[in-house]
């Protein structure tokens, strides 16, 4: 139960910092050779390209902080098992570089490993995503 507290604990906190902006803070919840992948057809990439090691998360939740808005988007609901987690989230998100928002859900797939985040896998409507920041473009 202690363990699952924990894990739980580092994810809000996490998901909090990426909320607020704080991306070395943020970065801290993740293992050195961390991999982040947003999941969806690889017709979406750099959208969906999988990063792995520090300096290419820091990189990458850089870019997302500069053009996603995360402040009206919350976790719902996390759910523990051993080393694995599940995030579910839903809120507000606006693509700032074009002002446009949508409503929308995420599902995290999250791997843990001595106690930081060594895997994270994100489910997203990544069609509406594409669309959002497509939108006004000849």
């Amino acid at each position: 139960m202690a363990k699952r507290t924990l894990i739980e604990t580092m994810l809000r906190t996490c998901y909090a910092m990426r909320r607020a902006e704080d991306i070395e803070g943020a970065l801290e919840s993740f293992t050195e050779d961390a991999t982040f992948r947003l999941v969806g057809n690889p017709g979406l990439a750099p959208l969906t390209k999988a990063v792995t090691g520090r300096d290419a998360l820091r990189a990458m939740l850089t870019q997302l902080a500069r053009d996603w808005d995360w402040r009206d988007y919350h976790i719902t609901s996390i759910m523990v098992d051993g080393d694995h987690a599940v995030v579910h989230s839903r809120g507000r998100m606006r693509y700032t570089p074009k002002n446009a928002a949508m409503e929308t859900e995420t599902l995290d797939l999250i791997t843990i490993r001595d106690g930081k985040i060594s895997d994270f896998q994100q489910f997203c409507d990544t069609h509406m995503a594409a669309s959002l920041m497509m939108a006004g473009t000849a």
